[in-house]
């Protein structure tokens, strides 16, 4: 009896391991149907691990009226952060890292810190979690090492109310880590000087006259923007002879003839990334470190810039030159 039942149950395992992968033949239809899931499903593993793919943008850039102690002067820029359950301690340590590695006088981070929850439509693309990430970016940042370090709000930094953007200047500050708020700051070297001025977001509490009031009109003089749309309010007058933003992640998806169309700033063909030549000096649009609502990224790799201040006399061969 125990025989015949041994050989039942294999006869029945053998059958259902002939059994077809389809109950019916491939036919074009199915085909494409299939292969369509898998391209799906590849392109989004793609984007996906093209999401941390760091790269150094290294940016020379001539002025006439730089101070000759200025002369090779070294600004490294990191944006767009957005500590959030996509972007996570692991990573933005190794920003950190690389950033220490670069010779540098000035780092600045131009905004977007954070990830603020900003409507229900993207908090339901942003996992659940109960972890402090104002807490985890503020320990993370602690650890870059420079001379001064400035940083400018973004529009998710001030999206979550006072409370948030507070505690966020707050931690930051208590790691070394400066705030200009509609002000400016003058740095010196051998009795000259530039100045950095910097400003809260566009679509909140900015306000270009005042940061720019205490600054003589004949000086050298940044801007730090966590938007380009500053730019609808920067006048040839202004004499700004650099503007640094973030906030358009370089389309994160950087789809031609699509991706532009799509970008929340007032003038995305312009600026939606990289070196703009001005009437007076030069706007640059970082591609930024995080992502928004969804992990990915294609065709706008995540940035850490490096510009190399010159005066015209000791100008490089080209300006706005990228290596990574």
């Amino acid at each position: 009896m125990d025989e015949y039942v041994s050989i039942v149950c294999h006869s029945e395992i053998k059958m259902k391991r002939e059994q077809p992968i389809f109950n019916k033949p491939l036919d074009r239809r199915a085909f494409f149907k299939h292969g369509l899931r898998l391209s799906v499903v590849g392109l989004a593993a793609f984007m996906f691990t093209r999401r941390d793919n760091l790269k150094v943008e290294s940016v020379p850039l001539s002025f006439p009226n730089l101070p000759t102690a200025f002369n090779d002067y070294r600004i490294v820029q990191i944006s767009d952060l957005h500590a959030s359950f996509w972007v996570g301690e692991d990573y933005l340590m190794r920003v950190v890292n690389q950033v220490n590695q670069l010779e540098k006088d000035l780092v600045v981070v131009t905004g977007d810190i954070i990830t603020g929850a900003v409507n229900d439509f993207w908090k339901k693309w942003l996992p659940e979690s109960s972890r402090d990430y104002t807490a985890m970016v503020a320990r993370v940042l602690g650890h870059l090492k420079a001379g001064h370090k400035i940083a400018v709000l973004g529009n998710h930094d001030q999206w979550d109310g006072l409370e948030t953007e507070r505690r966020l200047v707050a931690e930051l500050e208590n790691v070394g880590i400066q705030f200009l708020r509609n002000t400016s700051l003058p740095l010196t070297r051998a009795h000259e000087a530039i100045h950095i001025a910097g400003i809260d977001d566009v679509w909140f509490s900015h306000d270009l006259p005042r940061a720019l009031k205490q600054i003589p009109q004949a000086e050298f003089k940044i801007l730090l923007s966590h938007s380009p749309d500053i730019m609808s309010d920067v006048s040839k007058q202004m004499r700004i002879d650099l503007t640094i933003c973030g906030h358009t992640h370089g389309g994160q998806l950087a789809i031609p003839y699509l991706t532009h169309h799509l970008m929340p700033i007032d003038n995305p063909a312009r600026y939606m990334a990289g070196l703009v030549n001005e009437d007076h000096g030069y706007t640059y649009v970082n591609r930024g470190i995080g992502t928004l609502v969804f992990p990915f990224r294609l065709g706008a790799p995540p940035e850490i810039t490096k510009f190399r201040l010159f005066t015209e006399k000791n100008q490089p061969r080209r300006n706005g030159v990228a290596e990574t």
